[in-house]
């Protein structure tokens, strides 16, 4: 499985503008795969949802474990995917102590 096979499916979907895939550990050490998106203006299309248009309209095996909906995929200062940022955004929702922009905290 290719990130761009797992974001494509996404990306399909009409409310969606950007998608991002990356992957976090669980305390397991297990890889979860994540996929952001970044919707257009006025759309509010639900996580459940968006994971079962994945499904649909890509490879089942694809589908995302979770995906975090934003107004804009964050970039590093080189302008790519600030992946650390996203799999701090990632457990946040696990519950897990994350480091989000210097400051640590537990959700």
């Amino acid at each position: 499985m290719f990130p761009h096979e797992v974001e494509e499916s996404l990306r399909s979907h009409p409310d969606v503008r950007e998608a991002v895939m990356f992957t976090s550990s669980d305390p397991d050490r297990l890889e979860r795969v994540h996929v952001a998106v970044a919707v257009g203006p006025g759309a509010w299309p639900t996580e459940q949802q968006l994971r079962c248009w994945a499904r649909e309209h890509g490879d089942a095996r694809c589908a995302p474990g979770t995906v975090p909906i934003l107004p804009a995929i964050p970039l590093n200062g080189l302008g790519k995917p600030d992946l650390p940022a996203l799999r701090a955004l990632a457990g946040e929702r696990s519950g897990r102590a994350v480091t989000v922009l210097g400051a640590r905290r537990v959700v």
